[in-house]
């Protein structure tokens, strides 16, 4: 179809800002803005002519001084810029009374309609893993849940303890004792009317994870014995399958470390990272004395753990809704939160062509 005969709407999300020469765009979503040389007194309510019911033909029906191809060519620069959204589709009414935010959201990574619709059956659709439910992984699945995430399997064997309930989502008092899985699974079958998958095994290789049906994407979240011990694991699994996963954080007090996202044969994987860190590492603790203790409890609070989730969780949404690869934010890098001083660091690490274990060659 022609672009004169296309529909497009404005996002909800674009302000837009009329001085004598220039008209300024500005993206509330990604918190990104343009400029653009043009002297047209009219172009704000030309523009917001594009509400979705008017073909391009028609808009320039109503502003004969404008010709058809010079209307074609801005709005097809404008969709370039995420201004214009083309209407190809309708919404589907459960969506739009469910999922508003959501659409506004995923329409900043499209250029259609129907590109965001797809995105919505595909994340709805996905099978996800989400392997550890503490202080991180519990608040990740309900986030999941949260935006019509379907068919996600949690595995993990502790059992709920009251010094849980202060940092972790989804349990109640009335769920200690019960294995953290299956309090989730009936927690969420009952808010949500959601079916989960729960698996009570604890992960100790490779072998585990062999047990599930292939998931689209991997979340570990588990600590225990290390969690550079389990992210080994789910890395060494994920990267012999090409499946996306994500080495979620750890905490420690106030400080969170938020860990990337791993798109094998296309971003740094686990090895590339260690490649780099671990002589840094090494450096930093030669000559450090261990402690001697007994328990190693480190002190933690909800919101810290909060943080890190919420990241983990927006990064694992847009890979299972199938935004680009450029909108991710946690490629190449591991973050750092510091909840004393509010100060994000971030240590960036480019992949490895020559990886033994993430190369395409």
């Amino acid at each position: 179809m022609s672009v004169e005969n296309k529909t497009y709407r404005l996002r909800s999300c674009v302000a837009i800002v009329k001085t004598k020469r220039f008209v300024e765009f500005f993206d509330s979503n990604l918190r990104t803005g343009f400029s653009i040389e043009l002297d047209y007194p009219e172009i704000i309510g030309l523009l917001h002519h594009f509400d979705g019911s008017l073909s391009v033909n028609d808009v320039s029906c109503l502003y004969p001084e404008i010709s058809t191809a010079e209307l074609c060519t801005l709005v097809l620069f404008l969709q370039n810029k995420s201004v214009l959204i083309e209407v190809d589709e309708p919404y589907l009414q459960p969506d739009i009374n469910y999922r508003p935010r959501l659409i506004n959201t995923l329409e900043s990574y499209f250029h259609s309609t129907s590109e965001v619709r797809r995105s919505i059956y595909q994340g709805s659709k996905a099978n996800i893993l989400i392997i550890g439910l503490g202080a991180v992984g519990s608040w990740v699945l309900h986030c999941l849940v949260k935006v019509g995430v379907q068919n996600i399997t949690v595995m993990d064997n502790d059992n709920v303890e009251l010094s849980n309930l202060h940092r972790q989502d989804l349990f109640f008092e009335a769920d200690v004792g019960t294995p953290k899985v299956i309090a989730a699974r009936n927690n969420i079958k009952q808010a949500y009317d959601v079916d989960i998958t729960a698996v009570c095994k604890k992960m100790e290789s490779v072998e585990d994870l062999s047990l599930t049906d292939f998931p689209d994407l991997v979340i570990n979240c588990a600590d225990s014995p290390s969690v550079d011990t389990t992210s080994k694991i789910v890395s060494d699994f994920c990267l012999n399958h090409k499946i996306p996963h994500i080495i979620g954080g750890g905490y420690n007090l106030h400080l969170t470390l938020i860990g990337q996202v791993i798109i094998p044969g296309v971003t740094a994987c686990l090895h590339c990272f260690d490649k780099i860190l671990s002589p840094t590492n090494a450096a930093e603790l030669f000559g450090v004395k261990k402690l001697n203790r007994k328990y190693r409890k480190i002190g933690s609070m909800g919101p810290v753990c909060g943080v890190s989730a919420s990241i983990t969780a927006t990064e694992a949404i847009k890979v299972i809704f199938g935004v680009p690869i450029r909108f991710l934010a946690v490629v190449n890098k591991r973050l750092e939160f510091n909840l004393s001083t509010f100060d994000f660091g971030a240590f960036s690490v480019e992949r490895d062509i020559t990886c033994a274990y993430c190369a395409t060659d």
